[in-house]
């Protein structure tokens, strides 16, 4: 569950933290775009390694790093399952199986790189400011409201089941014990609780927002309005520069 807490925001005062949600929006995307295009291991490698700068500038390096550690179950089934699906050993064992571990690696380094980016975004970004972006970007507010509430819910989630799983195993469930197909057996007594504690959670949400008359105007007011400043177009203009420097490399030199 460590690897939610990327996604729970702390409220800063870095750089990093007074930049427009937009700003950053333009980052996550770019970015996005170049870790899905590029299957290069290397250069997967060099995407993560550009994410390390922003996240000494905003100070969450200790929930990052928790963030990166709490996937590594998720980076071994990603390297297995595409080892297993890439692997043809039939005939040339040696390459083949070395073709399908360099493939698998770079679906790892992708997956990290992807964690990395939406994981700086998160923690640096205040769940309400992106509401009001999302909603100044053109965005119906009730989605962008969905999406925030979404968002805001996935720490919460992380934390409860935590709790659960040290509650079960305070009654003397066993979590890694057995085989594979018995360790997620072992999981479902914390599933089940989970899931009646998100619809409860659920449930208290919307009479909140029903007590509220939430959806009564349907014409909102806000009290502010995000501005756009110079250091966040200098930050788009720097995201938009590097995506076209790692772009040309494909266009021009071909690196895929």
């Amino acid at each position: 569950m460590r690897v939610l807490r990327g996604f729970d925001y702390r409220r800063g005062v870095t750089v990093l933290h007074k930049l427009d949600p937009r700003a950053k929006l333009v980052y996550v995307i770019l970015f996005t775009a170049l870790t899905i295009i590029y299957y290069n291991s290397l250069l997967l490698l060099l995407l993560f390694l550009s994410t390390v700068p922003l996240v000494l500038i905003a100070k969450v390096g200790r929930r990052w790093i928790q963030s990166i550690k709490g996937s590594y179950v998720f980076f071994i089934l990603i390297f297995a399952f595409n080892f297993i699906f890439n692997a043809n050993l039939t005939a040339w064992p040696n390459i083949n199986a070395i073709g399908a571990a360099v493939a698998s690696v770079s679906m790892v380094m992708r997956f990290m790189t992807l964690i990395s980016i939406f994981s700086t975004f998160f923690l640096t970004t205040a769940p309400e400011d992106l509401t009001q972006s999302m909603v100044q970007l053109g965005v119906p507010y009730d989605y962008a409201l969905t999406f925030n509430m979404a968002m805001r819910f996935v720490p919460t989630l992380s934390r409860e089941a935590q709790i659960i799983v040290d509650a079960q195993k305070s009654r003397g469930l066993e979590m890694e014990k057995g085989n594979l197909v018995q360790r997620v057996k072992n999981f479902i007594p914390v599933l089940i609780p989970l899931i009646v504690s998100s619809f409860r959670r659920a449930e208290l949400v919307a009479d909140a927002m029903e007590s509220r008359a939430f959806g009564a105007c349907e014409k909102r007011t806000t009290l502010y309005v995000l501005t756009m400043g110079g250091k966040d177009y200098l930050f788009i203009i720097i995201s938009v520069v590097s995506f076209l420097l790692i772009l040309s490399l494909k266009l021009f030199f071909g690196v895929a």
